[in-house]
């Protein structure tokens, strides 16, 4: 019996409209509340507010997240290309 390659990978169902805490966005990206926070407030992740607490919406959340891996992808490209060039042999 063949085994598939999905059989291990964890899936998430959110409806689209769903929008997150801060609390949630930060368990949904593996990181702290404290950085949600500063992303929020230093503009780099959207949000609205409902009264005194913040909100995100998936859409939102996702983006971000995708922006993020981009750079985190091309900053590694960078280091690598740099190590290249030394001759460090990575």
């Amino acid at each position: 019996m063949k085994k598939s390659r999905f059989t291990d990978s964890p899936i998430t169902i959110v409806p689209t409209k769903h929008e997150f805490t801060t609390v949630e966005a930060a368990h949904y990206l593996n990181v702290s509340r404290p950085f949600i926070i500063k992303e929020i407030e230093t503009g780099k992740l959207k949000h609205r507010m409902v009264g005194t607490h913040s909100r995100i919406a998936y859409q939102d959340l996702e983006q971000y997240k995708r922006k993020m891996l981009g750079l985190q992808e091309k900053t590694l490209q960078q280091l690598a290309d740099n190590a290249q060039d030394l001759g460090l042999g990575y």
